[in-house]
Formats: structure tokens, C-alpha cells, sequence
């Protein structure tokens, strides 16, 4: 079914995905602005602008992708964002590998350390990969048993792993050395005790017991035209998106897996044309709403709500919208204050 701006009431859209699933009233229309790195306590570190945003579950934290030496936190006592003294970002700049659990895990850009966080404000060098090449391109993290992950875009040091504590510079472990007993991964996240990842290249997803994350297995092989990218685990639903390439037009669909990642099942949100198209369904930008007992998920100009992550009925945003081959790149929600959603070189918000 395509999108129409006339065809915006949460009754009609309701009716036009066959009355399938739970009415959500009401779903609502928010006032957004715009919000630059000034607003979150920055000052501006030569013509960088991109502000990132990130909520671990307990803290939620605004970051300037410059090398300068702060960290801007939601302040729950003040209501404010507050900028506060981390010197690990005066050697480069801060990129968030994960968040969730309670935990914030980062990297330096260009160098081999994992700096982490609980609350936002206080950093530790959590540890460092030695002998790593390239680049650290994500990890993950089970605060349930302490166990990390990180992995490397390079075949001959693809994933270390730590047991340690994240207030401790210790030398995290190398798996897969050889180059092939363990994969690359572009993305990933935890899940139920696993860790799970999309494979380097998008085409296959991967998994490993946190327990035991030297020992990884394929669980989706690769499949012709097949591609995947942004795997989330929400609120105990595993999401990631997956697109075909056909006849020169990517068709893109927004999918929930099961626990074991071994299958997929489709949601009704789906996008055909470009990439670098604001209207893709991406799992990034999707948040568990506790208030509501709902997800959420935004995109171009409008916000969709489901109760269980297949079924989503949406709302349009009106001055929600980017401009071309710019996309929405992470969504938060911070109880009392509002909605921040990033897009390039700023952030929307929205009270709430």
C-alpha cells in the first residue's frame, strides 16, 4: 500500500492494513524543532556539526563527533543536557560501538582502546586490543554476565572479547587470528545470552552465546540479493532490516527475527527505491515506549507505533522531514523531556 499525505488518521491507516492487530489510539503529533551541538552544552570544534545520540537504558548521552574533551549527558536532576571533563576524547573522536544493558561502549577513532561508561559521565579505559589493524567497526555487551565483544575490519583480527571489568585497562582477547573461524561483523548487538551480528559484506547474520564468544556459527547463509544491516534487539525483540537488490531497485523490509536469529519474519513496513532514502524502515530508529507498552519508529515525516514489532500504524509529523539522501541514524526517548532523533549535522526534538 503506498502513503498518501491526505490518508494521515490512525483509523484509516488501521483499516487499510485490514483492521489487523490492536487499534492504537491515540498516536501523537508532535512539535519538532531542530536542535545543533550548541543546544547540548558544545562548542564548536572546527566545521564539525554531527551530534549522535544514544540511551543505555539508564543514561542518555548526546555525542559531538569531534576530537575535544567533553561529554554531554541528560541531567535527570536539572532536566538539562550538561557537558562534562572526558579526556580520552582529546586523542580523537568518540564514536558509541554499543548501548544498552546500562552500558555505554565507545571507541577512539584510530586507535585500539574500548572506553566505556554506566551513567554517561564517567569514562573508563575498559581495556585494549593489541596487535588489532584498521578499523573497530562495532560491538556489543551482556551486563548480565559482563561480556564483551568488538569487532575489527580486518580479516586477520576480526572479534576480541573481555570477561574483565569495564573500569579496568586490560588486554581484551583475540578469536579467529586464521582469518576464517570467525567472521567480520558490520553490526551487532545482544540478545537473550547471544550475541548476533550481521556478517561483513551484509549477507549473512551470525551468532555466539555470550558465554562463549569465541565459538561463532551461521545461522542465515548467504542467499543471492540478499542483504541485511542495522541489527537491534528492543525490548526482547530481535529487528533488523533486509533488502533485495532487483533489476536495479533495492526493496527494503523491516523484519523481526526469532530468538535464535535462524529466521525471519516480514512486517507490514516496506520501502522501494533508494538506499539513502529517509523513508526505509531502519531498525536504528526504533524505541520500546514503557509509557505506552508500545514500539516506536520513526522515519520521513511520520511516527509508527506497533505492539508487537510486526503490525505498525503511523501518523504523519509534519516539519519532520530531511533533506535528500539524508537519513535518520538513531532515536531516543527521554522520559519527562521528550523525543531526539538524529539526522545530519543536527538532532530533532520533540517534546513529551
Amino acid at each position: 500500500m503506498s502513503y498518501h499525505r491526505n490518508f494521515n488518521n490512525t483509523l484509516a491507516i488501521w483499516a487499510a492494513f485490514g483492521g489487523r492487530g490492536e487499534l492504537i489510539l491515540p498516536i501523537p503529533t508532535l512539535s519538532w524543532q531542530r536542535k545543533y551541538y550548541n543546544d547540548f552544552g558544545y562548542t564548536q570544534y572546527g566545521s564539525e556539526r554531527q551530534i549522535n545520540v544514544y540511551d543505555n537504558g539508564n543514561a542518555q548521552v548526546a555525542v559531538y563527533y569531534a576530537k575535544t574533551p567533553y561529554m554531554s549527558y541528560f541531567n535527570k536532576s536539572t532536566g538539562e543536557w550538561t557537558v562534562v571533563d572526558v579526556p580520552w576524547w582529546s586523542y580523537g573522536q568518540p564514536e558509541i560501538l554499543y548501548a544498552g544493558g546500562g552500558v555505554f561502549l565507545a571507541k577512539i577513532v584510530g586507535l585500539a582502546n574500548i572506553i566505556a561508561s554506566f551513567d554517561g559521565i564517567t569514562w573508563h579505559n575498559a581495556g585494549y586490543c593489541q596487535g588489532a589493524q584498521n578499523s573497530m567497526t562495532t560491538g556489543a555487551y551482556d551486563s548480565s554476565i559482563g561480556s564483551g565483544v568488538v569487532s575489527w575490519w580486518y580479516y586477520k583480527s576480526p572479534v576480541y572479547y573481555s570477561f574483565d571489568s569495564l573500569t579496568e585497562r586490560t588486554a581484551w582477547t583475540l578469536v579467529g587470528a586464521d582469518g576464517s573461524s570467525v567472521p567480520i561483523f558490520s553490526y551487532m548487538t545482544t540478545h537473550k545470552g547471544r550475541f548476533v551480528g550481521v556478517v561483513g559484506g551484509d549477507r549473512s547474520i551470525a551468532i555466539a552465546s555470550t558465554s562463549s564468544p569465541g565459538s561463532w556459527s551461521t545461522t542465515i547463509p548467504e542467499d543471492l540479493n540478499t542483504y541485511y544491516m542495522y541489527i537491534r534487539s528492543v525490548n526482547d525483540k530481535l529487528f533488523v532490516m533486509k533488502y533485495r537488490y532487483v533489476s536495479g531497485i533495492f526493496h527494503v523490509n523491516l523484519c523481526v527475527m526469532n530468538d535464535s536469529a535462524t529466521e525471519l519474519t516480514e512486517t507490514n513496513l516496506s520501502h522501494v527505491g533508494d538506499l539513502a532514502n529517509n523513508n526505509i524502515p531502519n531498525p536504528e530508529n526504533i524505541i520500546w515506549m514503557e509509557d505506552w507498552g508500545k514500539y516506536a519508529l520513526f522515519n520521513e515525516s511520520m511516527l509508527y507505533v506497533s505492539a508487537d514489532g510486526l503490525t505498525w500504524e503511523g501518523v504523519e509529523q509534519p516539519g519532520f522531514t530531511t533533506t535528500n539522501s539524508d537519513t535518520f541514524g538513531g532515536a531516543i526517548y527521554v522520559p519527562g523531556d521528550g523525543f531526539y532523533v538524529k539526522a545530519s549535522g543536527y538532532v530533532y526534538y520533540a517534546p513529551y
